[in-house]
């Protein structure tokens, strides 16, 4: 029995233009979509350990998916860990706390600098 719902399944299937895929078919694939993803996570929990660092961090889990031959994930590296909170009255539901800005403090921040990629394109 997979931890995945085969909802869950769709909507991956949806995120990578798959088309249309019937309730079997998600079904049947939510077992391996599930073993697949606790191996890369157990990886990157290895690698995590190997850096004798407690926290997991992004930067893991796409060299867990290198080390399996897979693209890594682009626009997620962090030098930060999110602190995930537990949601109050609740035992599943985790989420991250955002601090809020006023505008002040977004429009007199200084401009990030140009990646280097795009400075080679113009």
């Amino acid at each position: 029995m997979s931890t995945l719902q085969p909802q869950t399944i769709h909507v991956i299937a949806e995120s990578v233009a798959v088309g249309q895929l019937s309730d079997e078919a998600a079904k049947a694939l939510a077992p391996h979509v599930d073993v697949r993803l606790r191996e890369v996570v157990q990886d990157a929990a290895k690698l995590m350990r190997h850096a004798k660092r407690g926290i997991l961090t992004t930067e893991d889990v796409n060299n867990a998916l290198r080390l399996r031959n897979v693209q890594p994930l682009y626009g997620f590296a962090s030098k930060d860990s999110a602190r995930f909170l537990r949601a109050a009255g609740h035992g599943d539901p985790f989420y991250v706390q955002d601090s809020e800005r006023s505008f002040d403090q977004v429009i007199g921040a200084p401009l990030p600098k140009v990646p280097i990629e795009l400075l080679a394109l113009l």
